[in-house]
């Protein structure tokens, strides 16, 4: 095997999709389905019973949801999606989608930004927030007014973060799909660690070109959230990838999730990478 032959990592395979049938979900099930279909993914579409059984808004949730999922499976049945309705009752919403995520051993679990219930801090709901917290799976968070991306996909990489460069090959398979450039940026904190930083992006961009993907690289200082906007924003990128974030000690103690923050401010959808798991 070459290095243009080089094996990429295959992120979509199975996906589940959590939907709880609101406008907040729109631009996940748009997303969903147009990932799905461009990587014959999979597609395990997930609605969650949260009201209490044998009461009448269990009834009205049950049969919401199995509209629902009727009308998402007609879509999926038109474009030729490999897809898997799921009904599952659960207390809590993130506890929920991880257990379902365990059982049908999905690689990504694509949820929206917020939904209709639970508290939403930083334009992100509660339920998104606990399952980023858990780092259990690679999470794409959507906005519910995204179609898909088209314009560029931004990579953003930590070198302490990068072992196996398994965010990095996801993110050049998801442009490679798409058809469309990618941006590989690093935000340094000093000249030294810029030297080494420039070598990291050099050689992630040699890999994407050897993948015929059209790849630029950035070291740039400054605070990492308004360096990833920023760059966004110049660039046209209309997805964002990255890895989980180590929190401090003083982050955990007042419960501070800088990820968090950074896609509650993002204009398009946050892919947080995880490396590869082992099924027990």
């Amino acid at each position: 095997m070459n290095d243009h032959d080089i094996e990429l990592p295959d992120p979509c395979k199975v996906i589940l999709l959590a939907t709880d049938g609101s406008e907040f979900s729109a631009g996940v099930e748009r997303v969903g389905m147009e990932l799905a279909a461009q990587n014959h993914s999979r597609l395990h579409i997930l609605r969650l019973l949260l009201a209490d059984t044998g009461t009448d808004a269990a009834i009205v949730e049950e049969q919401d949801a199995a509209l629902s999922l009727e009308r998402i499976g007609a879509l999926c049945t038109e474009r030729a999606i490999d897809h898997v309705p799921l009904i599952r009752s659960c207390d809590e919403p993130a506890q929920g989608i991880l257990a379902a995520a365990r059982e049908v051993q999905s690689q990504l679990i694509i949820i929206g930004r917020r939904g209709r219930r639970g508290l939403a801090k930083h334009n992100v709901g509660d339920a998104t927030t606990r399952i980023l917290d858990k780092q259990e799976r690679s999470v794409l968070v959507v906005p519910r007014l995204f179609s898909y991306w088209s314009s560029g996909v931004l990579l953003v990489i930590d070198p302490e973060e990068t072992e196996g460069d398994h965010a990095a090959m996801t993110a050049i398979q998801l442009a490679k799909g798409a058809g469309i450039p990618l941006t590989i940026l690093l935000v340094a904190d000093d000249n030294d660690e810029t030297r080494e930083a420039n070598q990291t992006v050099n050689r992630l961009v040699a890999m994407a070109n050897l993948q015929e993907v059209h790849a630029e690289g950035l070291v740039q200082s400054g605070d990492i959230d308004d360096v990833i906007l920023e760059v966004a924003r110049q660039r046209s990128a209309d997805l964002i990838v990255c890895e989980p974030r180590d929190r401090s000690v003083i982050d955990r103690l007042f419960n501070i999730n800088k990820l968090v923050q950074l896609i509650g401010k993002a204009h398009c959808p946050v892919l947080v990478v995880q490396g590869v798991r082992q099924e027990n």
